[in-house]
């Protein structure tokens, strides 16, 4: 039996100045808050969960078949806001506008991956980048920027791959190692 592991398809983000300085600013709020590595960002196009290493060259097939189809595009990062509302944050998030294109990119990645035993996401997708999560009571930093940032436009961001990363769950943070990538080659 094929070793199992945590895995999602995603597009990497490079965050702008401006959008660093939120995320450094979430980093300081001490323990309740734990910020994203800035480093890392990403939109989850489609989380796949417990994965057999075996189902990795196809599902990257896949996905590579997706993304030659596509060009490369830009996003806007614009706003900050949280999950599941602002009241009761649980994830802080900045949102992404001017999308379609990557909206366009996961319909199409769900039914490319549909065959493979991968069934469509039931909710609609919410194109947003994950800035921390929140742990327990938040401070009232928080709510404040929150408040301030709510619409702040944090500048374009260039897409021109998908990934197939693993997720490793661990106390400091979840790690992320790359198993595939699919440059946008098409248009």
């Amino acid at each position: 039996m094929s070793k199992q592991i945590r895995a999602f398809i995603a597009v990497k983000i490079a965050a702008p100045p401006s959008l660093r300085k939120v995320i450094s600013r979430l980093s300081r709020m001490g323990r309740p808050i734990k910020a994203c590595d800035v480093d890392a960002l990403h939109v989850t196009l489609k989380f796949l969960g417990d994965t057999s290493l075996d189902a990795i060259p196809e599902l990257a097939a896949g996905v590579a078949e997706v993304a030659g189809a596509a060009a490369p595009f830009a996003v806007r990062l614009s706003g900050v806001g949280a999950f599941p509302n602002s009241e009761r944050p649980t994830v802080v998030w900045a949102g992404l506008v001017q999308a379609e294109s990557l909206i366009r990119l996961v319909s199409q990645l769900e039914s490319r991956v549909a065959p493979l035993g991968l069934p469509p996401e039931h909710r609609d997708f919410r194109p947003h980048l994950t800035l921390a999560r929140v742990k327990s009571r938040p401070p009232a930093d928080l709510f404040q920027l929150l408040q301030e940032h709510a619409e702040t436009d944090f500048g374009v961001a260039h897409l021109d791959s998908i990934e197939i990363l693993q997720s490793e769950l661990r106390p400091e943070g979840p790690r992320y190692s790359l198993l595939a990538r699919a440059d946008f080659t098409g248009g």
